[in-house]
């Protein structure tokens, strides 16, 4: 058997991680399909209020939200 997932991670992937998360900004769910599947690099004015992009992926994300609610 492998015994290295018993082990500390290594320093350089310490150091990956550390850096991880002081340079990249967390995205937020309601938004994460603009950042990760969109190709445009901005939106024009009203463009994304009426993105049918985001509006499907917001219905799917509600609908997730709502079968699986969190306990206060």
């Amino acid at each position: 058997m492998n015994e290295t997932s018993d082990k500390k991670p290594g320093l350089l992937r310490r150091l990956g991680a550390s850096l991880s998360k002081r340079f990249v900004a967390p995205v937020p769910e309601e938004v994460s399909c603009c950042e990760f599947d969109c190709r445009r690099v901005q939106c024009v004015e009203g463009d994304w209020e009426r993105c049918s992009l985001r509006l499907d992926y917001a219905e799917r994300l509600r609908e997730t939200r709502a079968q699986d609610p969190k306990e206060p």
